[in-house]
């Protein structure tokens, strides 16, 4: 299950994002989950570019979605490390 708001806080901390830009990764990351549900491994990206919903989308919105996929991934990292 993804975790928004402990994401949306990490981004504002660890990285240099407006809240507006914040606020589109988070929807980015949410249209994935809606494309291919959430899953914590790797093979996500693989599997997402796979899917027919996501291919049909522009090259624009399919790298937006993948950079804030990468993200959470790294949130989970780093998240993960501090327990």
């Amino acid at each position: 299950m993804l975790n928004y708001e402990e994401f949306k806080e990490w981004l504002t901390e660890n990285k240099p994002y407006t809240k507006e830009t914040i606020g589109d990764m988070v929807s980015r990351l949410k249209r994935a989950d809606s494309i291919l549900p959430w899953f914590e491994d790797e093979v996500y990206f693989f599997r997402l570019d796979k899917e027919n919903k996501f291919q049909q989308l522009s090259c624009s919105v399919k790298s937006q979605i993948r950079k804030s996929v990468r993200l959470y991934f790294e949130f989970i990292e780093k998240s993960s490390r501090e327990d």
